[in-house]
């Protein structure tokens, strides 16, 4: 067997270390250091600055690029593993084991802008508004009113961690956005989202918001992070789709695709 000569090992190595340097945390954020990481190396996967077959940066050289402690990095890694994004081989480390795919997605974008293509007023409906754990916890019904009806499309969630943004658990989410009061006056600009579409099963709330939308076994939810343009988590974010709401995929896999970012960004 061939082995690969010592120009080909140095070539790697210098590629891993490069790699290795663009990767980033914040020592002094409130969000916990193995979510910064899973991140961070999930954005890296998801570039194709690791390719499919390759190995991600061992356990101590991660270590020892942030000064971490190892449950931190075991912690990250454990959540690439959950998605299918990386599997652990012993005697090779940590492959990764997602082919990057590119998504368009339409529907998925701002609320107000489509309350205004089509001629509607946006509409929201507080369903639940409580501080727990340091955290604001957001939970409201979004709708399209067109005059005396009310067509109820999506029940959103919203986590807000209070140390970021003191005071806004004072805010009348029902009448104000909250994406306008994180630009005004937080200066947190959301920009992209992380999110993973999966089906959760009807409840009473969804139910009775969603009425009288015919019985489903399961409405589509998109979950995850919302950042801003430096990567800063703005916050973490549930949608539920009514059964009324139509969605559009195109999908194209290869190497070749741009970066995996479904854009799905909702104005709140």
């Amino acid at each position: 067997m061939t082995q690969p000569s010592t120009s080909d090992a140095k070539t790697t190595g210098e590629r891993l270390d490069d790699r290795l340097s663009r990767l980033r945390l914040d020592l002094y954020s409130s969000e916990q250091l193995y979510r910064q990481l899973y991140r961070a190396l999930r954005a890296a996967i998801l570039s194709g600055d690791f390719s499919e077959g390759e190995s991600i940066p061992s356990e101590n050289q991660l270590r020892d690029q942030f000064g971490i402690a190892r449950t931190t990095v075991r912690n990250a890694m454990a959540l690439l593993v959950s998605e299918g994004l990386v599997q652990q081989v012993r005697g090779r480390g940590t492959i990764v084991s997602h082919r990057p795919i590119s998504h368009n997605i339409w529907n998925f974008g701002s609320f107000t802008e489509l309350a205004r293509r089509q001629g509607q007023r946006p509409v929201t409906r507080v369903l639940e508004h409580r501080v727990d754990n340091g955290e604001l916890l957001l939970v409201r019904a979004r709708g399209l009113a067109n005059g005396e009806t009310i067509s109820w499309l999506n029940v959103d969630t919203s986590q807000l961690d209070l140390s970021l943004y003191p005071g806004i658990d004072a805010y009348d989410f029902g009448e104000q956005s909250l994406y306008e009061v994180l630009r005004r006056d937080y200066n947190r600009h959301p920009l992209r989202s992380e999110l993973l579409l999966t089906v959760v099963p009807p409840s009473d709330r969804l139910r009775e918001v969603f009425a009288p939308a015919l019985e489903v076994p399961g409405y589509l939810c998109a979950s995850g992070d919302v950042l801003d343009a430096d990567d800063r988590l703005v916050e973490r974010t549930s949608i539920v789709y009514s059964p009324a709401v139509q969605m559009k995929f195109a999908t194209r896999w290869g190497r070749e695709t741009a970066p995996v970012d479904s854009g799905v960004t909702q104005e709140n």
